[in-house]
């Protein structure tokens, strides 16, 4: 095995493992003092788990796609950029940057 293998190896076992459940935890649980890091490490790999079956059972069953690696990879990162963009919106939110107006409030 080359060198090129190798590292395509590692980086592809890291994103299964580890990146998609990194950005669901954040998006669960925004805010630092809500887990502790063990508690963040565990989620972590558990739900990077569950979210690759999730993922790619979704993309087969329900979008009908065949389950190649780069439509599971493409559906990963679309999946980790969601999550980002809620993490993101939380955290604006919580820093009172975001204001979401709804219908019938009291306040309006």
């Amino acid at each position: 095995m080359d060198i090129l293998g190798i590292l395509r190896a590692v980086f592809g076992l890291f994103f299964l493992f580890v990146v998609p459940g990194y950005a669901l935890v954040w998006a669960l649980f925004p805010k630092k003092e809500e887990l502790s890091w063990e508690e963040r490490i565990a989620l972590t790999f558990v739900l990077s788990i569950a979210s690759d079956i999730l993922v790619t059972l979704i993309i087969d069953l329900v979008f009908h796609l065949p389950t190649t690696p780069w439509n599971i990879f493409i559906s990963l990162v679309f999946f980790t950029l969601i999550c980002a963009v809620v993490y993101k919106l939380q955290v604006l939110y919580y820093e009172g940057k975001l204001k979401i107006k709804r219908k019938g409030n009291a306040d309006s």
